[in-house]
């Protein structure tokens, strides 16, 4: 039984982090810094919070604690997941065991525990304490889950009055963050692992870039040798989107940037690079900062963003490639945004050619980059870690020659194509002594996307001797893109 003393500790604390909340200006912020603190006072082992995305039918989390990766875990609001029943049911559940099944029927027939996370990292769930996030008017906007109680058994009534008095305060906080959702972007450094750059370095690094006046992107890349491949998934992870990387073969997406010049472009700091089946794909430095202005909607009414972030050197690099560089008489002459009536249609597209993307061009014609361009120098030339961020030789497109840090020269994997029974199967050969074959044709932004998410997959399946990897995709709701794996090994008998 606690204490009339230990309440009273408790609610003290209670206030000290509620008055931490409130008193924030960055609620991500605040949040990665009090997780430990919310643990220790409801002595739970680890802590996720999850906020509403922006298709309103799941969730993503904003603080994790316990697990070495930074990647974001997105949750649909379902029966599927307890942190996704929280939502969908919009009541607090804490549970003794979340591998007995008996249990969780007592709650919804339905109602599963995603044991993934486990079964990856070893680690153990037991007791799970779920608290759903509502407005006033009983609105979802998120969910707090605390996982395993350190003092053993299901979390007690205390913490349960806890967690929902800290539930409240976030919601506040979470109303007032979406009312003024951009967040300072040099925070993205934090998302870096300490196996990339310790945090003494990166503190220091932050605090050198601050004080003059210089933007911590600048400082990773060029004095830190960061690759910038590390930087962009750095940046995903902090806005919670895809990553897109600077390809050097890449062209001039048909018809979606002819109402764009290049002055609006690199003064907004976005464009459009692709129209596909899950919608319209938008490049952006900033994405918080382009949704908020609602500059896609207003350009394209009626779209399905899908937005995308890249380092803001890359965005330069396509800048150049898709307009040229700027000429000294003309710069900053216009930048009035295009709009939706200046918007031609798309033209009709060759058989077998990608929604967005331009018809190939005539055999043996190449579009070299303009004059004053400052593309990325050949691999030869390129600083080192630009050189390891862009294939050597590369299969058009293919971002896995940058997985996992790979020396000039050296294929991780390639992109060779797709099946011919199956053409959502994209084919990937991991490291291998043939040599490369022949320039494919160039993948859409969805395959990138996917290619740049399974690199680390295509790396380890090279190391441990895999030779050939099969992705099949397939289109799932709410932008989501499904996909399959299949691999083949060389089996060594003696």
């Amino acid at each position: 039984m606690t204490s009339a003393e230990d309440r009273l500790q408790f609610f003290k604390q209670l206030q000290l982090l509620t008055n931490k909340i409130h008193a924030a200006n960055d609620i991500d912020d605040i949040m990665l810094d009090m997780s430990a603190e919310l643990c220790e006072l409801f002595s739970g082992d680890r802590l996720t919070i999850y906020s509403l995305s922006d298709d309103k039918a799941s969730m993503v989390s904003k603080v994790k604690t316990g697990l070495a990766s930074f990647k974001q875990l997105k949750l649909p609001i379902s029966a599927q997941s307890i942190a996704g029943y929280a939502a969908l049911s919009r009541r607090m559940l804490n549970l003794l065991d979340v591998y007995d099944e008996a249990e969780l029927r007592r709650h919804d027939m339905d109602l599963c525990f995603q044991q993934g996370v486990d079964r990856r990292t070893g680690y153990r769930t037991k007791e799970m304490l779920v608290s759903p996030i509502l407005d006033d008017k009983g609105e979802v906007l998120g969910v707090l889950q605390l996982i395993n109680n350190r003092n053993g058994g299901p979390f007690d009534a205390m913490v349960e009055e806890g967690v929902q008095h800290i539930c409240g305060s976030l919601a506040i906080a979470f109303l007032h963050s979406h009312k003024a959702p951009t967040r300072e972007r040099g925070r993205f450094a934090a998302m870096l692992s300490e196996t990339v750059l310790p945090r003494v370095q990166l503190d220091l690094a932050m605090r050198n870039a601050a004080a003059r006046n210089v933007d911590i992107e600048d400082v990773l890349l060029d004095e830190l040798a960061i690759k910038p491949g590390v930087v962009g998934r750095a940046l995903a992870d902090f806005f919670g989107v895809p990553y897109f990387m600077f390809q050097v073969d890449r062209r001039r997406p048909h018809g979606l940037l002819d109402s764009f010049n290049r002055e609006y472009v690199v003064q907004n700091q976005w464009m459009p690079i692709e129209e596909g089946r899950n919608g319209l794909y938008v490049l952006a430095v900033d994405p918080d900062q382009l949704k908020a202005s609602g500059a896609v909607q207003r350009v394209f009414p009626g779209s399905k963003p899908v937005y995308c972030v890249t380092t803001r050197r890359e965005f330069g690099w396509m800048v150049n490639q898709f307009f040229g560089a700027a000429q000294p008489d003309t710069a900053h002459t216009d930048t009035i945004p295009p709009t939706a009536a200046s918007r031609p249609a798309p033209a009709p597209r060759a058989a077998g050619q990608a929604a967005g993307m331009a018809a190939a061009p005539a055999a043996g014609s190449t579009m070299p980059p303009p004059a004053g361009s400052t593309l990325p120098p050949a691999a030869a030339t390129r600083p080192p870690e630009v050189a390891a961020a862009q294939p050597a030789r590369p299969a058009p497109g293919s971002p896995f020659d940058a997985a996992a840090g790979a020396a000039p020269g050296q294929h991780v994997g390639q992109y060779i194509g797709h099946a011919a029974d199956n053409p959502d199967a994209t084919i990937v050969r991991p490291l291998g002594p043939v040599p490369p074959p022949p320039m494919p044709a160039l993948p859409d932004v969805e395959q990138t996307l996917i290619a740049n998410t399974i690199g680390q997959i295509a790396t380890s399946a090279a190391q441990q001797g895999i030779r050939e990897l099969h992705i099949e995709t397939t289109p799932g709701e709410n932008g989501d893109i499904h996909f399959k794996v299949t691999g083949v090994i060389r089996l060594v008998k003696n």
